[in-house]
This record gives structure tokens, C-alpha cells and sequence, in this order.
């Protein structure tokens, strides 16, 4: 008989199940599915609440803040703040601690979609800079700083920050040197987004870390490479800019008040703790942990290239502008055969060899290397790519190179801005099937998910190139975040 008590426990079963099957993962969170909580264990024991003695993250001053100083400490900033939602809540209290309605920041068009949930809170409109794409897979991989470098600091309005994205999600890190121009300029701070980079600091082979480059605000997404439970996060203050100190001291103040309204009034224990684990794991031994990763993705690039079909990025990736150094952690597959898309390789992938890869494109696939994955792991990943025979046709009706080409036209288009992300969020919608959106205001994200970018966000006009691209991903099997429905078939639109 059917045990039907399983089904009282759906999500349960299901991490049990990927469990059991021995995946080799390939992605976040960078604690290797638990190996590196083999020394300093987190179980359900430890998931405590504000009793006295474990002090409090909206007030600390005791082992929250004693945790916080020596983070600061080991990364190289002024201050820390510990964070259990992400790296999205530290993007979104930079916003809402310094910004204001109307302010302008300036920011690459190729941010995460969490930034616009900070310009909704504070009300602040973007400047968008227009982004580098690589050729052959049409991700962005650096901001197009023309802009920034050539135009008149009196042509930049009421700019009340700068936002840089470094590195991006496939690892490619911009120079930050036109950023740190710019905003000693405009004596407006440079914060950076750095989620996928928190092991920046403890590694001689990974980028410079931003902090160290001269920002003046770091989020760092800590669970995406570091060993810390998923949502654990950081973000830094780094040094004033001069003549800047008490505008800068009072920025803290704000943070610490804008994180109190956006975080949760019942932090996890299990969270922060990770955070300090993770730390404290790096000082001790992380530019070994990193010098062996790296040692791997040298080896498993190696390997993969003499693959026919499939290209790993390396070193040349440098030779974009802008970009001026180099992840070399995460893993980008690049496929070369016309019928099968990333999305299906990575079906392929999982099914033959239970190896689970962070994303899937039109005609890629990443795979994030960690200090802690499975012993096991990189022989396995070589082995199950020998065994896919890239010269059968795939199943999908677009190849991954058109569906790349479409992504990188959907980015160079211009993007025409009818309203801030603050307005569109209340502004009056109503929900039309996808195919009658032409030229009409967004009133949601366009976002494939993973990474997170959006296409097209809330308060922009919906262009042609822009419906031909997300038919094609529709097709290719994308998944979305933001979508009214799973399947894009209909969308909300502004009527302003």
C-alpha cells in the first residue's frame, strides 16, 4: 500500500530525493551540499531565537557584533552588517537608506533584478549604462563605460550614487578604475554589487576585491561561493571617499535603520552563524581552499575542450573591453553544436550522469566550481560529457546560436524608460495576452531565471525584438520570475 504520509511532506521529499540520487552538484550554495560543515556542524540545535547571551542583529553588542567587527576585519572593511535575506536586502537598504524620490543613480542595465526593488522602495530613478556582450552567447559581461568617461560631470544631473555589477554571474570582473573616476568627481559614493565575489579577499588568484579597489559600499551574496547557508549575505563599508567622513558615518547610521524596516525581526541563527564559520574558515585556510579550485577549472577546462561540440571560456574573455580580469571558478560551457540548446544538455546531463549544473542558456551552460565539492566530481562531469553524442539533433525548434543572437539583439536595443520603477509598481495595470503588448509599458520584469537579468522591467516599453526573443526562449524552455504566468502567454501592462 502507498505510504501516504509522503505526501503531507512534498518539499521534504523532494530535497531527500535529490539527496539520495547522488547528484553531483555544480552549484550554489558553496558549502558542498553540507561537506564543509564537517568540522563545525549546523543542526536544528543550534536554531536559537534573541535569548541573552546570543545577543541581537538589529542592536548587537555582544557575538553578533563580535562576528560583524571580524568580518570587517577579514574582508577588508570599515564595518559589516550581517545579512539573512540575501544579498538582495543589503542592495535594497543601500537604496533606501540614501536614495530619495527622484534621485538618480547611475547603474548597468545589465543588474540584478533586486536593484529594482530598491528603486521601488526609494522612489530613485535609474541611469542605465548599456552593456558589453559577449559574441557568441550574447551575455553581458561588463558595462559599455563610453558613457561614463566621456560626458560632463554636469550633464549627470542629480546623480546621488553609482551602482557597478562586479563580477557578473559567468565571472568576468570589470576595471573599476572609470567607476572610482566618476564618482571622486561627482563626490557621490560607488557602491559595487558583488555577490558571486565574497571570496575575492581571501585568494591571490581570484579578482581584486571591490572593497580593496576603493568602493565605498559592498554587498557580497556570501552563500554563493563561500561555505554559508543559503540567504546568508554581508554587506561592507569600505573607506569615505575624502572630505566625505561624516557623510559616510552618517551613511552606517541609515543602513543600520534601513536593514531593521527590511529584515526580519526573527533572524536565523543557523544564518549568521554560517556567515561567521565561513569567514573565519577562509582566514584560516582559504587561499589553499582556492589555489586547488583553481587548479581544478584549469584541469577541467583542459579536458572539456578536447570535446568536440562544447568551448569552455578562459583567459581570452579578457580581451573584451572593460573587462580586466577573470573568475577563473566558474565554469562556462559554450555549445558549438546547431541542435542542441543549453537547456536540453543540461536534461542530458542529469540524466545520464546525475550531474546538476548551476544554469542553462541558449547555448551554454555554468557550472560554479567550490573548495567543497564531491571528491568525485570533476571526473564524473568529464566522463558524462564524452558519453552526450553532440551530432544528434536536439528536439528544440530554435538552435542555441539563434536564440543567441535574438538575446543579444533584445540587449542592444535601446530601452525606452516612460516611468520609475516607484510609479509602474503602483501605477494602474491590466492583464493583455503577450502577443498585444507590442509598444506598451511593462507592468512586471521579463526575467529569465537564472540570472536573474531582466529583459525588459516594469515602466519600460515593449519593443519587437524584445517579443522575439522571448518567444524564442519560451520555446528553448527558459524559466521566468516576474511572469504572470509560467508560460509569458499573457502580461500585465501599464495604462498611463
Amino acid at each position: 500500500m502507498e505510504d501516504k504520509t509522503l505526501k503531507e511532506r512534498p518539499l521534504w521529499q523532494a530535497l531527500k530525493k535529490y539527496e539520495q540520487e547522488n547528484i553531483k552538484g555544480f552549484h550554489m550554495p558553496g558549502h558542498g551540499q553540507g561537506r564543509a560543515f564537517a568540522k563545525w556542524p549546523l543542526d536544528s540545535a543550534l536554531d536559537m531565537t534573541e535569548v541573552p547571551g546570543l545577543d541581537d542583529l538589529h542592536s548587537p553588542e555582544g557575538a553578533i557584533l563580535d562576528a560583524e567587527v571580524r568580518a570587517a576585519g577579514a574582508f577588508g572593511a570599515e564595518k559589516t552588517f550581517f545579512l539573512v535575506q540575501g544579498a538582495t536586502v543589503g542592495l535594497q537598504a543601500l537604496c533606501l537608506a540614501n536614495l530619495r524620490e527622484g534621485d538618480e543613480v547611475i547603474v548597468p542595465r545589465h543588474c540584478h533584478r533586486s536593484i529594482y526593488g530598491g528603486l521601488v522602495l526609494s522612489g530613485a530613478r535609474p541611469s542605465y549604462l548599456s552593456s558589453i556582450l559577449e559574441k557568441e552567447t550574447g551575455l553581458p559581461i561588463a558595462t559599455d563605460l563610453t558613457a561614463l568617461q566621456s560626458l560632463p560631470i554636469s550633464q549627470y544631473g542629480d546623480i546621488k550614487a553609482l551602482l557597478a555589477l562586479r563580477p557578473t554571474y559567468w565571472g568576468t570582473a570589470e576595471d573599476l578604475h572609470s567607476w572610482r573616476e566618476c564618482s571622486q568627481a561627482l563626490q557621490k559614493p560607488l557602491w559595487v554589487d558583488e555577490a558571486h565575489g565574497s571570496a575575492y579577499a581571501f585568494s591571490s588568484l581570484l579578482p581584486t576585491s571591490a572593497l580593496k579597489l576603493g568602493a565605498q559600499a559592498v554587498v557580497h551574496g556570501s552563500h554563493k561561493s563561500l561555505p554559508a547557508l543559503t540567504q546568508a549575505a554581508m554587506l561592507h563599508l569600505g573607506q569615505a571617499l575624502q572630505g566625505q567622513e561624516e557623510e559616510h558615518s552618517r551613511q552606517g547610521i541609515m543602513l543600520r535603520n534601513a536593514l531593521t524596516i527590511l529584515q526580519t525581526t526573527s533572524p536565523s541563527y543557523l544564518l549568521m552563524t554560517s556567515l561567521d564559520l565561513a569567514r573565519a574558515s577562509m582566514e584560516e585556510e582559504g587561499e589553499l581552499l582556492w589555489q586547488k579550485t583553481v587548479e581544478r577549472a584549469s584541469f577541467l577546462r583542459r579536458e572539456l575542450n578536447q570535446i568536440k561540440g562544447i568551448y569552455c571560456w578562459s583567459e581570452e574573455i579578457k580581451a573584451y573591453s572593460t573587462v580586466s580580469e577573470w573568475d577563473q571558478t566558474r565554469l562556462l560551457v559554450v555549445l558549438r553544436n546547431p541542435y542542441v540548446t543549453g537547456y536540453q544538455l543540461r536534461q542530458l546531463l542529469r540524466e545520464k550522469g546525475a550531474i546538476e549544473a548551476e544554469l542553462a542558456g541558449p547555448n551554454y551552460l555554468l557550472f560554479l566550481l567550490s573548495p567543497f565539492d564531491h571528491p568525485e566530481a570533476d571526473g564524473h562531469l568529464i566522463e558524462t560529457f564524452k558519453q552526450v553524442d553532440f551530432s544528434l539533433e536536439g528536439t528544440g525548434k530554435e538552435d542555441g546560436q539563434v536564440l543567441a543572437e535574438l538575446f543579444q539583439q533584445g540587449h542592444r536595443e535601446a530601452i525606452e524608460v516612460r516611468c520609475t520603477p516607484r510609479e509602474a509598481f503602483y501605477g494602474p495595470r491590466r492583464i493583455v495576452p503577450f502577443k498585444e503588448a507590442l509598444h506598451k509599458i511593462a507592468g512586471q520584469f521579463i526575467c529569465p531565471y537564472p540570472p536573474g537579468i531582466p529583459l525588459i522591467a516594469p515602466g519600460e516599453v515593449i519593443t519587437p525584438a524584445l517579443l522575439e526573443v522571448v518567444h524564442a526562449l519560451e520555446r528553448a524552455g527558459a524559466k521566468w520570475q516576474g511572469a504572470i504566468d509560467g508560460k509569458m502567454e499573457k502580461i500585465a501592462i501599464l495604462d498611463l
